[in-house]
């Protein structure tokens, strides 16, 4: 953990808040009992550095700062699942007419669901498979736009202004190569053993 990072969620955790609430509660109470700016103020700082000499010694405030860097992270893992799954939703709703097109897409559905599902239910999180599912419909949206562009240039006779050799096989491969990246990296994610690995191990154990 950098120092910055372990200062930042060190400040940001329930003690961290506490122990600077403390020493405000304590300055504006040395205020309230009449003493002076200047003697209230340093009272506060006092109680800071005392509390905080405390709760490093302890070990209070590094536990504390590991269980905020944690919580910030299942917060983001969470958020950026649930872009996933609103991917994934968009995705399996859009209407194909090409069968590779489709069946890959129905890859990338099938693969981004098992990583919302398995991720969430094991708290873990892989970026770049969530990546790979919100790039999904865009892929698709892409070569839908230029099969409408293909098909009112056909009919009208107009030349090709956004050339775009075989689409329907490089968008299909793309998103197979998709789904090929989120199913392995869900499975390293929630430490998923292969089927080849446990069969190998069962039969060591033999």
């Amino acid at each position: 953990m950098q120092p910055r990072q372990f200062v930042r969620a060190s400040a940001r955790s329930p003690l961290g808040i506490g122990v600077f609430v403390l020493a405000i509660a304590t300055g504006a109470g040395a205020r309230l009992m009449g003493l002076h700016l200047v003697p209230s103020v340093l009272a506060g700082l006092g109680s800071l550095g005392l509390s905080l000499v405390a709760v490093l010694a302890l070990g209070l405030i590094q536990r504390a700062a590991v269980a905020e860097i944690d919580r910030e992270f299942d917060e983001k893992a969470a958020a950026r699942l649930a872009e996933a799954a609103a991917a994934r939703k968009r995705l399996a709703t859009m209407r194909i007419a090409d069968p590779a097109v489709a069946q890959a897409r129905d890859l990338l559905v099938l693969a981004a669901g098992r990583l919302v599902e398995d991720c969430g239910r094991a708290h873990a999180y892989d970026p770049e498979a969530v990546q790979a599912v919100i790039d999904g419909p865009d892929l698709v949206n892409a070569w839908l736009k230029e099969a409408d562009e293909a098909s009112i240039e056909r009919r009208f006779g107009l030349p090709d202004a956004n050339p775009f050799p075989e689409a329907a096989r490089r968008t299909a491969a793309a998103l197979a190569a998709k789904a090929a990246l989120v199913s392995a990296r869900r499975a390293a994610a929630i430490g998923e053993i292969p089927g080849a690995d446990q069969i190998a191990i069962e039969e060591e154990l033999k």
